[in-house]
Formats: C-alpha cells, structure tokens, sequence
C-alpha cells in the first residue's frame, strides 16, 4: 500500500460509482477484504446506488420538456379563455367616477356652521399669540374656549397664531388679551392684531 489507510476509505464514494483507477481499486478492495466495517459501508452503498438507478427519476427540466412539448401538441385544440381585464378596468373607472360625484355634490353641501381655521383672512384676526413650547395641545384648547376664541392662521414661520374673539367689541377683546396673558404657562405672548 503507498497510500494511508484514511486516504484509501475516502475513495469509497469512487468505488461504489466505479470511477477509481486499477491501481486505486486494487489498493481499496484489499482493504475492504480485511475492514469489515469498510466492506459493509461498500455494500450499502452500492445497494443504495443500484436501487436509485433502477428508479425511473426525472429531473425538473425533463418534466417542464414533456410539459412543454404536451402543450406545443395540442396547439389550437383549445380555445384559450377570454381577457377579462377589461371588466375590471370599466368596475375601477365606475368606482372612481361615483367618488368624483359624490365629491363633487358634498362640496357645495352645507357646511354645518364649522369652519376651517384657515378660511378666515389673516386682517380678520384680533389677537396674536405665541404658545410656549411645553403647552399641550388639550391645555390651548381649553384656555381658548374660557376666552371664547379660535385660531384662524398659524402657525406662522416665527410660531404665531392670529385668533379671533368671537364675543363682538373691543372690550372682549380686551377681556380675552388678558385672560390670555394671566395663562403664563400655556401663553408666552399676546398682541393686539389690530396694532
């Protein structure tokens, strides 16, 4: 033997498929002769090897040839199954155009006396106002209702609101500057608007 015997057992994969050399075969069937447990892993194998070859196993790219080769076969012996695409499209642009409509038709509904804090001009406003930075916004809501007034713009660049007093005269609006520069932890500053 010129070679080890750990070399010799690693051919038992090349021994069973029949791929050694004479003299590597020579070197491995000698030692199966006296390894009996090299021997009964040989003979495992090769069982192993003859059963899977006897076995009629087809690769994925033979099932997907015989797949194809069925199908080019039957060539028009099928009618193939009308595009329905289209009836979703025409389902989609109904659905889109009753949205438009009943968008369009709410638009001109009655608003229910709310408006958004942006529709009032800004030359509307009576006071200006800056919150400090740790109010809440549950802390300016409440103060603003005391007061009775709502922000009509704002936030600006700088972080001013404009609020309109909703109680008529300059005496409300006086009456709701001050209220608002009591509140020192909701309010840092308040100017008159009209100024």
């Amino acid at each position: 033997m010129t070679r080890s015997r750990a070399e010799i057992e690693q051919d038992l994969p090349f021994a069973v498929n029949g791929t050694l050399s004479d003299a590597d075969l020579a070197e491995f069937t000698a030692l199966t002769e006296s390894d009996e447990q090299l021997r009964a892993e040989f003979e495992a194998m090769s069982a192993i090897r003859a059963r899977m070859q006897a076995e009629d196993a087809r690769s994925p790219g033979e099932i997907g040839l015989a797949r194809l080769m069925r199908d080019v076969d039957h060539d028009g012996a099928a009618p193939a199954a009308p595009n329905r695409t289209w009836i979703w499209q025409l389902a989609a642009a109904v659905a889109v155009a009753a949205f438009l409509g009943e968008t369009l038709f709410l638009d001109g509904a009655d608003d229910g006396g709310f408006q958004l804090a942006g529709v009032h001009h800004a030359e509307t406003a009576d006071l200006v106002v800056s919150f400090a930075p740790g109010a809440t916004e549950d802390q300016i809501r409440t103060l603003l209702v005391g007061v009775n007034a709502e922000i009509v713009s704002g936030p600006s660049a700088l972080g001013f609101y404009r609020l309109v007093v909703i109680d008529e005269g300059q005496a409300a609006i006086a009456t709701a500057a001050d209220a608002l520069m009591a509140a020192t932890s909701v309010v840092e500053s308040v100017v008159d608007a009209q100024n």
